[in-house]
């Protein structure tokens, strides 16, 4: 049997109970791009037009001119501004955690410009790499309704990248940073995004405006001024239902573990900064930081930090260690049940590592086990590996 990646591993989401002052347990530089954490893809543009109506489009902010909307070329089909999605992803730098704003937006050239001809259509985009503790700034946990505010994302990068190819774009995104680290390219761009959740009679939605603009303070100041942010909505923003939104905004923001310190000493810190490493892709380094966790408390009962090893161990192709891993995760069955559902996964996983030793018998037999115990997800490989 021909054997492909296609088995997803499943991420477990950390506990933010067990996490206290984590700190550095080995020299970080700079890791790779995460994984997507999170999408933004289904909005509406509105646009305020030069006859005094608001006019909208899907994921799109109309031309304010009202005869352009109604016979457009080509090139204003893709109105003054779009996007197909807005993700986040996570990287560190530095031993500091950064997110990466990433929008993927509908693009296009002629190939007679003057003659606006041989119109060709395709995908460009956009990123933005600022500190991850100025995404909570985006949507406050007391929730500021029905009043407008801007943040400044203090952007350590930035780039557009058109007619962009999918399967490169994190290398892209990290030579941008590895060139901004060395200092053989200067970032002189900088993102303010606006904001303003409405609550009004049973509804809400959030109007929000993504402003690109410049490294230099005093060209933000005009859009950070508080008397100045009702007027950011005036003509023109996207909107989008509440609870989208905020989960945009939390599916990033449960990945951001807050750091005080540099040296790691105890188990959480270990723990922490093993995590942060496994979620940006450092599987390695993530291992050193759980080994040293473990070791630190070597009769931890708490059996996620098995899991995430057991993972990376997988990531890395070390399947042997990864199933002795996922063995003593399910050993360590939780009593809370609010646990529970991220224990039973240890199963499934315990299954793609015993596949790829061609264990086919004891894959079945875990992924079995997974459905059995609730782990919906488990249905697909045994379809279609164990018929």
């Amino acid at each position: 049997m021909k054997k492909t990646l296609i088995i997803l591993f499943i991420i477990i989401f950390p506990f933010a109970s067990l996490i206290s002052q984590p700190a550095a347990g080995t020299e970080i530089n700079f890791s790779v791009i995460s994984g997507v954490q999170s999408i933004l893809d289904n909005v509406i543009g509105w646009s305020l037009q030069d006859n005094g109506k608001w006019t909208s489009l899907k994921n799109k902010i109309p031309y304010a001119d009202f005869k352009t909307n109604k016979r457009p070329t080509p090139r204003e089909k893709l109105g003054s501004e779009n996007f197909e999605q807005i993700q986040l992803k996570k990287v560190l730098i530095d031993k500091k955690q950064y997110n990466v704003l990433i929008l993927i937006y509908d693009d296009g050239d002629y190939e007679f410009p003057i003659l606006q001809e041989g119109w060709r259509s395709f995908k460009s985009v956009e990123f933005f790499v600022f500190k991850a503790e100025n995404l909570i700034k985006v949507l406050p946990r007391d929730v500021p309704f029905n009043n407008a505010y801007a943040v400044d994302m203090g952007v350590f990068c930035a780039d557009r990248i058109h007619d962009y190819d999918p399967d490169i774009l994190d290398n892209r995104i990290v030579a941008r940073i590895q060139a901004t680290q060395n200092q053989t390219s200067y970032n002189a761009a900088n993102l303010i995004f606006a904001v303003k959740p409405i609550q009004e009679k049973g509804k809400e939605v959030v109007h929000f405006k993504i402003i690109r603009s410049f490294s230099k303070q005093s060209l933000n100041a005009w859009y950070l001024d508080p008397n100045n942010a009702p007027n950011l909505f005036d003509v023109s923003y996207y909107e989008a239902k509440y609870y989208q939104f905020k989960q945009f905004i939390r599916d990033s923001e449960v990945y951001n573990i807050e750091t005080k310190t540099t040296n790691a000493k105890d188990y959480n810190s270990f723990y922490s900064w093993g995590f942060l490493k496994y979620q940006a892709g450092n599987y390695d380094e993530a291992i050193v930081d759980f080994d040293k966790a473990i070791e630190s408390e070597s009769d931890t009962a708490f059996s996620m930090i098995y899991s995430y090893r057991g993972i990376a161990k997988t990531k890395l192709g070390d399947f042997g260690s990864a199933i002795e891993d996922f063995d003593k995760a399910i050993d360590l069955q939780p009593t809370n049940i609010m646990h529970y559902s991220n224990w039973v996964k240890n199963y499934y996983n315990r299954g793609v590592a015993r596949f790829y030793i061609n264990d086919l018998t004891g894959a079945c037999t875990d992924w079995e086990k997974a459905f059995d115990l609730g782990f919906g997800a488990a249905l697909e490989s045994l379809g279609k590996y164990c018929k």
